[in-house]
Order: structure tokens, then C-alpha cells, then sequence
């Protein structure tokens, strides 16, 4: 509906401040105007030359003219309802946007709002909406009306910018919680650089699993194209956990240098023993720095490593072969001696140092000492490769994208995150319900039995079962209480294809085991207990050789057992939403009180009467209750001067770790306005999007004076009189009233739309024109 409309002027100003009469239109009044470009200035033509357009003017003359009298009522002075050159009908408003998102309630808005949040696209969502409501025809409202209201959402969000609904969040999530830890560094300009954050449960559980971290930050690049970046661990069930996440400006060593360091600040300064990467020579630089040897022991990714072989010796002749024998070399290599052996022979049986690019590649890595055999004596917890930050990655992959915003970080990672928790919390529920039977009778699997948690206590049965092919060979007595055992046992290797360890027929090798008497501790020169944390197949023979019953407690890895009750899974993380008010959360308690009452009146049409009629009940009393509360809200709002009533300020809450100096701090005030973080540029040199001035105009505000505006008789939707409306809802630019988030519906065209009796009154006379 259109109007005109036309009021009384004031007497200092000269303009209309309340309004009296009001025209309402059909849509389709008026004649079909066309705009376009002539000589840089806007022209207004009643026929379009170039292109013909659709419209839906077709000089309709139904209108109806109200009037606002002295006793403060609307009379309708004249109407029109013959509609001409079109047929409306009441099928046809399903098919009116403004119709349509009536139709999207509140409980809709909810679902729309939380799969958004969880990563579902639109598509998505509307097609689960179909089918709750049994089809789309039953939806009343299209596709596009979702698009709209999650982009008018996101708009609202990012009024201030994409940076700063980031930090916002992750100062809420800080407030909500103490141990939430989060830090972010600006550029020269204002713009965010750097942001690293790690939740509550993550650094608690890096006071168990911190000692084997894995970073990686090749994940994936946002819409700014900053790297997400993540520190990974293994937690006493085997599954990767996560233990620090950040988004980062540049892959330079100076980027990491403050990222390590922020990280290990946030950790309490403990730095890992181990740690593996890629062959970023930046990440190198940066741990070597901030996480210096001997405290911390780096180690190359080996899948990494591994994929450049096909890039640097993919042109050789013989490149299947001689890659077969670099592999067999560098995984089957026990000591640095033998790998130095058998790489000597693989460079003179192919005759590598003919090819001299492909040989100085060689040569470099080489010298970096990055095989196995070197770091075997080293806790790796099973590691070799990224792997784990890859599982990681994929478990992302459901609510991380490419076209994720900052501000959608935090929240999506909050919701991977909870899953993860009640991941692990019921592997430690099935670990104390449910116990694997035993393979043999070895003193050792039943131990482990007791004490590991059923992921570990499968390596240990694998290591128990293979036994069977460990042959003793020959036992030297050493000294007094040194016993050295030989032993022979088949070749495993990974087989990529089956995706599990095999053995090689007719291949043997020779293992050397020394068990000392006194402690009755074993060390067997495959390293298999201190790389992995598992006892191997040779030490447990020989420990069954020797009438050993009771097993050595050194053998028992703390970090695996599943007795023991670990910090981290007592912390109360907030992983719901901050944002979440405590309207949201009375609402979501009334529906799980209404819900067990609609799935028993759906059982039958009595009992569905006796359902409606509560309800109709219960609202009918709640209306009852906002009367009341009106009345009283307008005697107190009488007392106050000019109708204005007072804001109750609270004390404020503990924010961030890293507010800004002249940001309001927990016990202080200042005058001075917070920084405003400016949203980053992508790495390419080009801007994200638009700038803030020119994405949110005021009303009536041209930026642009050659472009003028032409639009007049404008359709108004009346309001009240200001002085006479204690309407919260009312949005007028001279005001700067910005409007609660959740007093939103989504029946209103934009946020700033009136809501008032007359509204309502309104929506009365469109239907009777209809």
C-alpha cells in the first residue's frame, strides 16, 4: 500500500511533527515511471526505450482517506474498493513479500538463526523447513525470504565491521568465563592483524596432553585470506584435541614469533617438548626463537616431506624404484648409522649425483636430519606425520568455509568444540561400561587391561598377538644384572591401500633386547615404547622369557590410563552462544515444557481441542498481564521529567585479557572512546567489501550529489504522536534510537520500521481493500 500524507506544522520549526490524515493506496496505483542515466544526472521517462521492465503500476484507483480527530480516533472520510486493469485475489497474497514474512514466526526464525549458525546453507535450511511442514507449498514464504532476513541479520552484526563482531564475541565469551583466553594485535592503520584465542577446556587439557603439539596453518584462508592456523594434540583416548586456534596476516617468522609466544604466555610459559610442522622455513625461524632447544625438540611433518618427492624427482627414469627405496630407507632405518648406510647406497645404485638439481635437493634435506631414526628416543604419542591436524581440519570442514567471516569464527568453533568434548566424554563413559577380552594369557595384557583406556589397550593387543612371530635367538649375559636378549621378528609396513600394517613374506629382522635384573626393566633398539608410549612385541617376550609376572611401573604411561580424573573434563566451558539473552533461554525452557503437551494432543482431535484451548488460555492471560504492566509503566514514566526514565547501570564485568588502553577497564571509567578495529585487507591488495559509509547510510543521506534523488511521495507507514507513544520499537533518525536485537520480527520490513496502534489499523484497512 502507498499514501500521501499531511499534518500539523510547528510553530517555532514550520515542519509536521505528528500526523494527521493518511491516504491509503493499492500497490499497483499510479502509472509505470522509469529511471535512467542521461549526461551523469538521473532522468525520470514514463516509458523505457531500451529495455521494457516489468511493473505493477497500472493506475488502480482503489484508495481509502483516513483522518485523526480530536477525540484521538481514526475516521475514514472517503474510500475507493473497485479495483481496475487487475484482479486481486486472496490466493495471490501468498506470493507478496510483505505477506510472506508474516508467515515466518518466531520459532521459525530460531531454527532459521541456529542451522545458519552451525554452517547450513540456505538451501539447506529451507529445504528442512519443507520438510517439517510436509512440502514447500505448505512454507507460505521462498527461499529468497530466508536469504533476506540471515543477510539483514548479518548486516546488523557488521555495522560496526567484521573485525569488531569478532572481538566482541570473544570478549562475551571471556566475561561468560575467565579462563577463555584471547589476544589480537593491529596494524599501523587500525586494521586487525593477528588473533589467537584458546578456550577454558583446551588449556586445562594442555596441563595433561601439551607435551606432543602439532601446528599446521594450511588449512584453509577466509574471505580475508588470513591462514586459520591450530595447534593440535592426543589426548589419552588417541583423538586429536585441539589446544589453540588463530588467524593470521602473514606466514612470515615474525607473525609466528608473536604467535608462539602468545600462545605459550596463554599456557602459563610451558612450552612443549616436542612439536611438529611442515618445512616452513618461517615456522623454523619462529620456534627456534620462541621455543628454543633443548626444552623443545622440533620435528618435520613426514607426509609433507614425502609429497615433494614426485615434484623434485618425478623426471627421473627410474623415479618409481628409486622412490620405493628412499621409503624403505628412511621408515625402516632404526639407528642414524644404518639410514646413513642404506641412503649411501640408494644414491650410488641409481646414480642420483648425475641428476644435480634433484641431488642438491637431496643433499639439503639430508643434512637437515629429519628421518626417524634420529628422533626415535623422543615421545612422539604415535605421531609421524600432520595427520592429526588434518583429522582436525575435516572435522572443521562441517562449519568452517572459504567464505566464512571473522565474526562467524568464534561461534562456529565454540559449536565444533562442544562436540568434540561429548566426543571424548563418552569414549570415557565406554571405557568404564564396556572391557575388551583378552587375546592371550600375558601379564602384561591383563595390567593394561585395567589401567589403559580401550583405544591404547588395542595397540598393546596388536603388539600381544604379534608375538607369536617373535623368535628368541640367542641371551648374553652382560654384567651381574644385564641380560642381552637377540630376537628375530617379521618386517610390518604400512600398507596404504589396506590401511593397516602387513607383513613381507619371507623378510625377518634381527632385534636386540637389554633386560636388567634388578628393575626388571627391558629397552629394545626398535624404540617402539619411547616414540609411542606402547610396550613392543619384542620386550614383552622377553619379559615372558624371563618369568616376569609383575610388571615394571615404568612401563605404565600416565597420559594413557583411564583411571585417573583429569582437569579439563571437569571445566565448565561455555560452548553455548554468549549472545544467548536470558529471553532466548526462558523461551527455549517454555518450549521444552510445551513440547511433550503437542506431541499428545497430536494423538487425537479431542485432546488436540483440549491443547489449543490452553494455550488460548494462557494467552489471553499473558495479554492481561502486558496491559497492566503498560498502565504501570505509563504512572512511573509520569514521574520522571519529560517522559525520559533513567538507565540503571550496573557494575561492569571483567573483560578481556587484552583491552585496549583507553578502553574501560574492569574498576576504572574513562571519557576517551574505545579503538575501533578496522576489518583487514586481503593479502591480494584488494578491500573485502565496502566501506562502513558507504554500507549504512542514514535516511535521505546522498554520498554521492550527482546522483540525485528523484523518489517523492515515498510510502510512510503512520505513527503515533511521539509525545503521546511510549512505543520502545520507535525508530527515528533525529533520535540516534538504535533498536534491541531482540524486539526484531521478522513480519517488519526493516528494523527500523514503525510498530504502533496504527500499524495494527493499518493492517485492518489492507484487508478490507483486499
Amino acid at each position: 500500500m502507498g499514501g500521501n500524507k499531511s499534518g500539523v506544522k510547528d510553530s517555532e520549526t514550520g515542519k509536521s511533527n505528528s500526523l494527521r490524515t493518511y491516504v491509503w493506496r493499492c500497490e499497483c496505483h499510479g502509472r509505470p515511471k522509469y529511471q535512467r542515466m542521461v549526461n551523469g544526472r538521473v532522468v525520470t521517462c514514463a516509458e523505457e526505450p531500451i529495455l521494457k521492465r516489468k511493473t505493477k503500476k497500472c493506475s488502480c484507483p482503489v484508495m481509502l482517506y483516513g483522518a485523526w480527530t480530536k477525540e484521538n480516533l481514526w475516521v475514514v472520510k472517503s474510500v475507493v474498493t473497485e479495483h481496475l486493469n487487475h484482479i486481486p485475489t486472496p490466493s495471490k497474497s501468498n506470493h507478496i513479500s510483505m505477506f510472506r514474512v508474516r508467515k515466518i514466526t518466531q520459532t521459525i526464525l530460531k531454527h532459521i538463526e541456529n542451522d545458519h549458525d552451525s554452517g547450513a546453507p540456505v538451501a539447506q535450511i529451507f529445504n528442512n523447513l519443507a520438510g517439517r511442514r510436509n512440502g514447500v507449498e505448505n512454507i507460505g514464504f521462498t527461499k529468497k525470504d530466508v536469504h533476506n532476513i540471515l543477510n539483514r541479520r548479518m548486516r546488523l552484526r557488521l555495522r560496526d565491521g567484521d573485525a569488531v563482531a569478532m572481538i566482541n564475541y570473544l570478549d562475551k565469551m571471556t566475561k561468560d568465563n575467565q579462563k577463555n583466553f584471547y589476544l589480537h594485535r593491529l596494524d599501523k592503520t587500525g586494521k586487525l592483524q593477528d588473533v589467537m584465542w584458546v578456550d577454558a577446556r583446551s588449556r586445562a587439557a594442555y596441563e595433561y596432553f601439551g607435551d606432543v603439539v602439532c601446528f599446521d596453518s594450511t588449512y584453509l584462508t577466509n574471505k580475508y585470506e588470513l591462514p586459520f592456523s591450530n595447534f593440535v594434540g592426543v589426548n589419552h583416548h588417541g583423538q586429536t584435541i585441539l589446544l589453540g586456534c588463530a588467524l593470521v596476516s602473514h606466514e612470515t617468522a615474525e607473525t609466528f614469533v608473536w604467535l608462539f609466544r602468545a600462545w605459550l604466555s596463554c599456557m602459563g610459559g610451558k612450552a612443549p617438548a616436542a612439536i611438529m610442522t611442515d618445512q616452513d622455513a618461517a615456522m623454523r625461524k619462529a620456534i627456534r626463537i620462541a621455543m628454543p632447544m633443548p626444552k623443545t625438540r622440533h620435528r618435520w611433518c613426514m607426509w609433507h616431506i614425502m609429497q615433494k618427492f614426485s615434484r623434485k624427482l618425478g623426471s627421473m627414469t627410474d623415479f618409481p624404484q628409486i622412490k620405493v627405496a628412499l621409503q624403505n630407507v628412511i621408515y625402516n632405518s632404526l639407528t642414524p648409522v644404518e639410514f646413513e648406510e642404506g641412503w649411501a647406497e640408494v644414491v650410488e645404485t641409481f646414480k642420483l649425483k648425475e641428476a644435480k638439481e634433484s641431488y642438491k635437493w637431496l643433499v639439503g634435506l639430508y643434512n637437515q636430519r629429519w628421518i626417524p631414526a634420529y628422533v626415535k628416543h623422543i615421545f612422539w604419542a604415535g605421531m609421524q606425520t600432520t595427520q592429526r591436524v588434518e583429522s582436525i581440519n575435516s572435522f572443521f570442514d562441517g562449519y568452517l568455509k572459504k567464505n566464512t567471516r571473522l565474526y562467524q569464527f568464534a561461534p562456529r568453533y565454540c559449536k565444533a568444540m562442544e562436540i568434540r568434548a561429548n566426543d571424548e566424554k563418552a569414549a570415557d563413559v565406554n571405557c568404564c561400561r564396556f572391557t575388551r577380552s583378552l587375546v592371550g594369557e600375558f601379564a602384561v595384557e591383563r595390567k593394561f587391561q585395567k589401567l589403559y583406556t580401550d583405544a591404547k589397550f588395542v595397540e598393546v593387543q596388536i603388539q600381544c598377538m604379534r608375538v607369536c612371530y617373535v623368535t628368541p635367538i640367542t641371551s648374553k649375559v652382560v654384567s651381574d644384572v644385564e641380560v642381552e636378549h637377540t630376537v628375530s621378528d617379521k618386517v610390518w609396513v604400512w600398507s596404504k591401500f589396506l590401511r593397516k600394517e602387513i607383513s613381507l613374506a619371507g623378510r625377518k629382522r634381527i632385534y636386540v633386547v637389554m633386560f636388567n635384573k634388578e628393575t626388571s626393566f627391558a629397552k629394545c633398539d626398535c624404540k617402539h615404547f619411547e616414540c609411542h608410549g606402547i610396550m613392543c612385541r619384542h620386550i614383552i617376550k622377553v619379559l615372558d622369557v624371563e618369568d616376569v609376572e609383575n610388571m615394571p611401573a615404568g612401563y605404565i604411561v600416565d597420559r594413557w590410563r583411564k583411571d585417573i580424573q583429569r582437569k579439563h573434563t571437569l571445566v565448565k566451558v561455555a560452548y553455548h552462544d554468549p549472545e544467548k539473552t536470558e529471553e532466548v533461554k526462558r523461551y527455549d525452557r517454555i518450549m521444552n515444557a510445551v513440547e511433550p503437551a503437542a506431541l499428545r494432543g497430536s494423538l487425537s482431535e479431542q485432546k488436540l481441542d483440549l491443547v489449543i484451548e490452553g494455550i488460548m488460555n494462557i494467552v489471553l492471560r499473558l495479554d492481561e498481564s502486558d496491559a497492566l504492566s503498560a498502565v504501570g509503566d505509563n504512572e512511573a514514566g509520569a514521574l520522571t521529567s519529560g517522559g525520559n526514565r533513567m538507565a540503571i547501570v550496573g557494575p561492569t564485568t571483567p573483560g578481556s585479557v587484552n583491552k585496549p588502553p583507553n578502553s574501560v577497564g574492569d574498576d576504572t571509567t574513562t571519557l576517551t572512546p574505545p579503538i575501533m578495529v578496522k576489518d583487514p585487507v586481503p593479502r591480494g591488495g584488494l578491500k573485502a567489501h565496502r566501506t562502513r559509509e558507504k554500507r549504512f547510510l542514514q535516511p535521505g543521506e546522498n554520498k554521492n550529489p550527482a546522483r540525485k534523488q528523484v523518489r517523492k511521495n515515498k510510502s510512510v507507514v503512520p505513527q503515533d504522536f511521539p509525545e503521546t507513544s511510549n512505543c520502545q520499537n520507535t525508530c527515528l533518525p533525529q533520535h540516534n534510537y538504535v533498536q534491541p536485537p531482540n524486539t526484531f520480527h521478522p513480519g517488519w520490513g526493516s528494523h527500523d520500521q514503525y510498530v504502533s496502534e496504527s500499524h495494527t489499523l493499518q493492517i485492518k484497512l489492507k484487508q478490507i481493500l483486499m
